[in-house]
């Protein structure tokens, strides 16, 4: 794995991390941890966890 996509996938679960403890805004999270294309977050988060990030805080709710 090289050094880019660690850190990407790192970033990514940094984001999820925030998300699932009941951040509120997904763009706010993105953009904290450097996304600052959000289509490219949202198929990043989407390919990685297998549900768009705006779908995550109302199931993280949900539990």
């Amino acid at each position: 794995m090289s050094l880019h996509r660690y850190l990407r996938l790192k970033r990514l679960w940094l984001v999820r991390k925030q998300l699932l403890a009941g951040t509120p805004g997904v763009k706010a999270s993105a953009l904290a941890f450097g996304f600052w294309h959000l289509s490219d977050f949202s198929r990043s988060y989407r390919v990685q966890f297998g549900e768009s990030p705006s779908e995550m805080p109302a199931n993280s709710r949900q539990v």
